[in-house]
């Protein structure tokens, strides 16, 4: 549908509430919208598992309109269940032991759910050509010849390549890069037209204490809003 409007979010880190409102200030409607969500659903925050079970009943009723894109965490969470030692110990450095735990406390084990966070792809490529949606960066435009590793965890800014909406590197506010330097404060409900190169970080720390972003497309057009952090530090 040309017509479709296309909602982004990322790095919720269990801060289910905050993606509510978030989702309610961006008027976004399960039936018609798209909804891209650009990775980090787990760890860190204090409702990791009413996160899990939203994004799971959202998929189960959007099918393809609901793409959850693979982050760090995630694959840092599916690396620990091949029974290293290393792989448990950096994902539980990562505050993957509060995920294990509100797994458990939910009368569950999150490998219970190994293979539908495998499902998560690495990127997201929008039908309409307009940007690519990548958790952390790309160093090329063509996601097939960047790494994984470049794609969850890495975080370059020099890029000129096809616009990409990416999170991971938490900003205070989300912010236009082309090149090396952000070249531009993205105004929140000021709509503008969809830039079709650099990147655009949308990851603003909710977790962390500051806020939830999100993103509207309507064609070739865009518009940012966001919605402030209920996490105590």
């Amino acid at each position: 549908m040309q017509n479709e409007r296309t909602v982004v979010i990322t790095d919720l880190h269990g801060c289910y509430d905050e993606c509510q409102r978030l989702l309610d200030k961006l008027s976004f409607d399960k039936t018609t919208d798209r909804l891209i969500n650009l990775g980090d659903t787990i760890d860190r925050g204090p409702k990791i598992y009413e996160v899990f079970t939203f994004l799971r009943a959202l998929k189960e009723e959007m099918g393809d309109r609901c793409v959850l894109l693979r982050g760090n965490h995630e694959q840092m969470m599916l690396d620990s269940l091949d029974g290293s030692r290393a792989n448990k110990q950096l994902w539980y450095y990562n505050s993957g032991e509060k995920t294990k735990f509100a797994f458990i406390s939910n009368k569950h084990q999150i490998k219970e759910f190994r293979e539908w966070y495998e499902a998560m792809p690495y990127y997201y490529t929008d039908p309409e050509g307009r940007f690519i949606g990548v958790h952390a960066c790309l160093t090329d435009e063509d996601p097939e010849n960047n790494t994984i590793e470049t794609m969850i965890w890495g975080r370059e800014t020099n890029y000129t390549g096809k616009l990409i909406l990416t999170g991971h590197t938490p900003y205070r506010i989300p912010l236009y890069f082309y090149g090396n330097e952000p070249v531009g404060v993205i105004k929140e409900g000021q709509w503008g037209k969809l830039p079709k190169e650099g990147m655009i970080g949308l990851d603003t720390g909710c977790v962390y204490g500051n806020r939830l972003t999100g993103m509207v497309i309507e064609e070739d057009m865009f518009c940012v809003r966001s919605v402030g952090s209920s996490v105590k530090l």
